[in-house]
């Protein structure tokens, strides 16, 4: 289904909270999202332990400089580095083909500024997780919860 790049942002953003993620690093996600070839992700980008290690890993080679080596999808990563490119400067992502990545100092400046993508397409197995993820945020269809004021109710009836 294609998607523009807002509502493949917001639903990953959903998806990550859903899925446990602390508000931050969600956000973070989906500012890299914005960045990543859809297609060429291997695994959902919300439930894995990158969401927390890919941000770390890039302070810690920002604060010492030293090489970091860590599990990740490599178009997840390629994603936060082009995102976050102007804060942390310029690193290269060396994808090692057995589950790790490692991000350095990249001597040269990038050749160009990187811009989000925009309109993509994401494949229906990929979008169906992300929906039910993001389902986890919503409050259950209860009498209770809307006496507890879930819900428009009669204030929102423009």
């Amino acid at each position: 289904m294609e998607m523009s790049a807002n509502e493949i942002e917001m639903l990953v953003l959903k998806a990550a909270r859903g899925g446990g993620c602390p508000l931050g690093l969600a956000e973070d996600l989906a500012v890299a999202i914005g960045f990543v070839d859809l297609e060429e992700l291997s695994r959902c980008p919300c439930d894995s332990g990158a969401v927390e290690a890919i941000p770390s890993a890039l302070d810690r080679l920002v604060t010492d400089g030293t090489a970091q080596k860590l599990r990740a999808d490599p178009a997840l990563v390629a994603g936060y580095v082009a995102a976050f490119s102007r804060q942390i400067g310029t690193v290269a992502v060396e994808d090692a083909h057995d589950g790790t990545v490692t991000m350095a100092r990249a001597a040269l400046p990038p050749a160009t500024d990187p811009r989000p993508l925009g309109r993509r397409v994401l494949r229906p197995d990929l979008l169906a997780h992300l929906q039910d993820m993001a389902a986890r945020t919503l409050v259950p269809e209860t009498e209770a919860s809307r006496v507890a004021g879930a819900g428009a109710g009669l204030t929102d009836n423009d």
